[in-house]
């Protein structure tokens, strides 16, 4: 622990409401307490005792996971978290990414817990009894430390894995739930109705992803061969949305171009495009398309460099403009879990914008949303993500990938024997998705 954290001054006042206990490692306001869990708490604990130094991420997967090996996407989502649950009004007010190296906390400093009591709506802490000293309770309670330190040890050396669900119904619409958390996707399949319930759905086929309040949905209508390419459309929101998704979705999405059709790059571009995707972002009931195209150049049988130029509509959606770019690594891993084709691990190097937000303004380009922010920052603040292929027919495929969500890839115009390891396959996916004429997918 840091010298300033001192036996009479441990409790950390990282704003004027929100305090952290170093010695119990809880975090209270003025009015309660705030749950924790033991990433949180080690997270937190590690960069207030720190401050206001900066921490790197592997000392704080270290403090947040001793005694298992998790991906840095586990401290980008610890760390969004806990600046949901201290309340940051922006990204970096209270926890600070310093880009490819790690976090600082910003702290008012430490006060005692006699200080605390002249705060108005403290909660006291009630003092507790000592335990009694008596040795069969000292017996009991190593005995059930091991047990617990041996499960913890099991629990936390079983590797990730997606959980998924495939769901029919008589109106031939084909419904795919999934997340890595067993409790989105216990939510999925308890909510499942919302996303049946639409009287228009049919002939669809659907995958939905949640992951703690953000949903991602991939949809395109069915036919005879597999995904009607026009109709294909991936759609990022927040829970609030939820209720008034499909409303929204309704009137939306009849303004939207096919994917196909959706092009920025002149006819005499001399550089061809390997590949364009795009996704919807859905924030406080309006709609911003994105849309990408990817320069790519394969290394060997598994590793591909690649340039992205992100794409941003105007404000009457009549133009799109290049609004920033980024660039790293995808290597192919030799294996694939289900319900995944092909899993992609990806090394980011580089994100910048290209327009100002005053060039923005000037050419009517709304600024990113909340959600879409967490996109960009989760790019500038990950050393590496993982992309799944869960579906794919000739020139249309949609990928998966950690904290993106969703996204379609077309390939028309582009150059195959780029993609050659992603396209060979006589499955279309590794679900037993039905399409009347049974296509393979080569």
């Amino acid at each position: 622990m840091s010298e300033k954290v001192k036996a009479s001054a441990h409790v950390a006042q990282i704003s004027e409401n929100y305090f952290f206990d170093c010695q119990k490692k809880t975090l209270f306001t003025t009015v309660g307490s705030i749950s924790l869990n033991r990433a949180e708490k080690g997270v937190l604990y590690k960069l207030i005792t720190e401050a206001p130094n900066m921490v790197s991420k592997e000392e704080l997967l270290t403090a947040g996971w001793a005694r298992k090996e998790v991906a840095e996407t586990s401290l980008f989502q610890t760390i969004r978290t806990l600046r949901i649950k201290l309340k940051e009004q922006e990204i970096g007010q209270v926890i600070e990414l310093v880009p490819r190296l790690g976090y600082q906390i910003k702290i008012q400093g430490f006060v005692s817990y006699q200080d605390l009591y002249n705060i108005p709506e403290i909660p006291k802490q009630e003092k507790k009894k000592p335990l009694l000293n008596n040795k069969r309770y000292l017996i009991a309670a190593i005995a059930f430390a091991i047990c617990i330190l041996s499960v913890s040890f099991l629990y936390n050396n079983w590797p990730t894995e997606y959980k998924y669900k495939l769901i029919n119904d008589d109106k031939n619409n084909t419904l795919v739930f999934l997340s890595m958390n067993q409790d989105d996707f216990d939510y999925l399949l308890q909510t499942s109705e919302l996303f049946f319930k639409p009287a228009k759905l049919s002939n669809k086929l659907m995958f939905i992803h949640k992951l703690d309040d953000e949903f991602s949905v991939a949809i395109c209508t069915k036919t005879p061969d597999g995904c009607d390419i026009d109709t294909a459309h991936a759609i990022s929101f927040n829970h609030s949305e939820l209720s008034t998704l499909w409303e929204l979705l309704d009137n939306y999405l009849p303004q939207v171009p096919p994917l196909a059709a959706m092009n920025v790059l002149k006819d005499n571009t001399t550089m061809q495009s390997g590949v364009k995707s795009y996704n919807i972002f859905l924030e406080d009931g309006d709609f911003t398309t994105n849309l990408s195209h990817h320069f790519v150049n394969q290394v060997d049988d598994s590793t591909w460099l690649f340039t992205s130029i992100n794409y941003r509509p105007n404000s009457d959606q009549s133009e799109y403009i290049a609004a920033s770019f980024r660039g790293g690594r995808s290597i192919m891993e030799t294996e694939s879990k289900l319900p995944f084709l092909i899993t992609v691990t990806n090394y980011p190097e580089y994100f910048y914008w290209v327009l100002s937000p005053a060039d923005k303004a000037k050419l009517g380009i709304n600024p990113p949303g909340p959600l879409e922010t967490l996109t960009n920052d989760f790019y500038v603040d990950v050393e590496k993500y993982i992309s799944y292929l869960l579906y794919r027919q000739p020139h249309l495929q949609l990928w998966l990938s950690e904290g993106y969500g969703f996204h379609w890839f077309i390939k028309k115009g582009s150059n195959d024997n780029v993609f050659k390891q992603f396209i060979l396959g006589e499955k279309c996916a590794e679900l037993p998705i039905d399409f009347e004429n049974q296509p393979t997918c080569p």
